[in-house]
């Protein structure tokens, strides 16, 4: 059963949003090209260990958890994939990474060598998924719950070459995802708890879960203002209650939506009507007026100074 799904990051069509509102001969417009790649990368990777997870059938009570994430006082755990089953509790942490990976065990440095002989050195997943396994096992300690917890490292890429590796720590390719799982449920083939029991301790860990906050990027000045269009990327002008282009044939009379996104985004979280007509170009302070409130946001103060909220999503 699954839990959580796994949604795209914010932080994708943050991205996407600035790419879209800068000029392209802006210095740090290959810089944020390349963390899109890499994001969009990570994400498509995780993905594809999701649809070939949930194709393994595991005859035993077991539960998903999708990008578990969980808010300390000081610091915080974000696990890729959870698996809660009656004999044992797995942990993802899924990297898409190419070229030849080496661990070192001494200084517990992780690094990649490229093609052309440069190396990258990185964020050591053995530490990290280390660490969300003494997280796990202090929870399940909590609940006096005893359950083996175990760490896996999943390699997206096949063309990730793993050189040297961490000694007592499972890393696998995703394919090997099904006959990973055999191993398990041959290792431990006790039921340990029953299906209720699972399905509560797999609800336990979910209510720890929050909204990981957004990651915040310095937006540049200058940037690209108005509604633009879905098809040819020109600006929209607002005309007989929709949003049309005067490139192509696209009108849309709720465009303004991706742009209330795109603020929230980039800029800030809440809008007033003047910040609307200037980041969207429309001059009348009716016509926005009205556009603010058919979307029923949250809204702070009087009528004069009112702030609007901007919502995650628009339902």
């Amino acid at each position: 059963m699954i839990l959580k799904e796994r949604h795209q990051p914010p932080e994708i069509l943050q991205l996407e949003s600035l790419l879209q509102r800068v000029p392209i001969v802006h210095p740090l417009f290959p810089h944020w090209t390349e963390q899109l790649r890499r994001m969009s990368a990570g994400f498509h990777g995780e993905q594809r260990v999701d649809s070939l997870f949930y194709e393994i059938p595991i005859e035993t009570p077991h539960y998903f958890i999708q990008d578990l994430y969980i808010q300390k006082p000081k610091s915080s755990h974000q696990i890729d994939t959870v698996l809660v089953t009656s004999r044992f509790v797995l942990l993802l942490e899924i990297k898409s990474i190419t070229g030849e990976l080496n661990f070192d065990p001494q200084l517990r440095q992780f690094s990649r060598t490229n093609k052309d002989g440069s190396v990258d050195g990185m964020n050591n997943p053995d530490d990290q998924i280390r660490r969300h396994e003494k997280f796990v096992q202090q929870f399940l300690a909590s609940q006096k719950v005893s359950l083996p917890v175990i760490g896996v490292i999943v390699f997206t890429y096949p063309s990730s070459i793993v050189n040297s590796r961490p000694k007592n720590r499972i890393i696998i390719q995703s394919s090997g995802l099904p006959f990973l799982m055999d191993q398990l449920l041959v290792k431990y083939p006790d039921e340990l708890l029953n299906t209720r029991k699972a399905r509560q301790l797999a609800g336990r860990l979910l209510q720890l879960h929050s909204e990981r906050p957004l990651r915040r990027i310095e937006v540049p000045a200058g940037l690209r203002r108005g509604v633009l269009c879905r098809k040819c990327d020109k600006i929209l002008q607002y005309d007989k209650r929709s949003w049309r282009c005067g490139q192509c044939t696209y009108k849309n009379p709720l465009a303004h939506l991706d742009v209330l996104l795109q603020y929230r985004l980039l800029i800030s979280e809440t809008i007033s009507n003047r910040e609307f007509r200037e980041f969207t170009g429309l001059t009348s302070i009716s016509t926005a007026s009205k556009m603010l409130t058919s979307l029923n946001m949250e809204t702070k103060g009087s009528f004069r100074d009112r702030i609007y909220l901007i919502p995650e999503v628009f339902r």
